[in-house]
């Protein structure tokens, strides 16, 4: 039995580490925090509290980037 946790991001499964945040793993995405929207099983992440949510095994999370432009 492994000792991580399965999420999946955008559609995709992903391995995660215990404890590891939302921070965390979009730094591991290579993805700045102060640059992405997350929503997690359906619900958005305040992004002040991204190095403080825990991810869960199971988590369905969204990750987008906004764009600016017309």
């Amino acid at each position: 039995m492994s000792d991580g946790v399965i999420v999946i991001v955008n559609g995709r499964e992903r391995a995660a580490a215990p404890g590891e945040t939302v921070e965390s793993l979009l730094e591991n995405l290579g993805l700045g925090a102060q640059f992405a929207l997350v929503e997690r099983n359906g619900q958005p992440v305040d992004r002040a509290r991204y190095g403080e949510t825990r991810l869960e095994d199971g988590d369905r999370l969204v990750v987008a980037r906004p764009v600016a432009g017309g």
